[in-house]
């Protein structure tokens, strides 16, 4: 019977293993209805709080990476957002970025800040005459509650960067890993077959 929960214990761990979920709530902005060819101003979106607004668009000033809604973090009033995601361990951060089309490289900077993990993108990228979506990826430990905050950074003129699609999921183990692992389980089903030989 021990060995029978070993073994239980064994497979819920390489299911779990395997699990990627995101720990992101509304991370492409679609839980907030936006019609179509408008835009709006929120102090908060589902899951989001803003820090001074939020702007939400839907197919106004570009198209949405993921589904029909995106937000662009304005520069006159240096809109922020956050969400506090709670995890342990290393995790994935990945959010899609645009520079507004059609205006300066100054007005789109983007900082982003998630526990150590903090930076800046669309510094130096210049608007073109529709979204050109860009991916960003980084690795974090987190170890409790950590503010995931995006602010706008650039020239204040109302023109922002745009984002989309933001997911935090536990990182993706290496293949040696796996390796070790898979030979785990090896080693307990050898276990398993010794045990039923001695029992015969």
């Amino acid at each position: 019977m021990r060995l029978v929960k070993t073994l239980t214990a064994t497979a819920m761990a390489v299911a779990a293993f395997g699990a990627h979920a995101n720990l992101v709530t509304n991370g492409s902005f679609e839980d907030n209805l936006q019609a179509a060819g408008t835009w709006n101003i929120y102090s908060n979106l589902t899951g989001w709080t803003g820090i001074s607004n939020i702007e939400l668009r839907n197919n106004v000033a570009g198209t949405a990476q993921d589904g029909v809604n995106f937000v662009e973090l304005d520069t006159t009033q240096n809109m922020s957002m956050k969400q506090t995601i709670t995890g342990s361990g290393l995790y994935e951060l990945s959010f899609w970025y645009s520079a507004r089309p059609n205006v300066a490289a100054g007005d789109n900077i983007l900082g982003f800040s998630f526990g150590s993990l903090s930076g800046q993108v669309l510094q130096t990228t210049a608007g073109t005459n529709a979204n050109v979506w860009q991916q960003y990826t980084g690795l974090v430990n987190l170890s409790g509650p950590t503010d995931l905050i995006f602010s706008a950074l650039g020239t204040s003129n109302s023109y922002g960067g745009s984002l989309d699609n933001i997911t935090v999921t536990a990182a993706v183990p290496e293949p040696e890993t796996y390796a070790l692992l898979l030979a785990g389980l090896g080693l307990v089903g050898t276990i398993v077959r010794r045990r039923k030989a001695q029992q015969a």
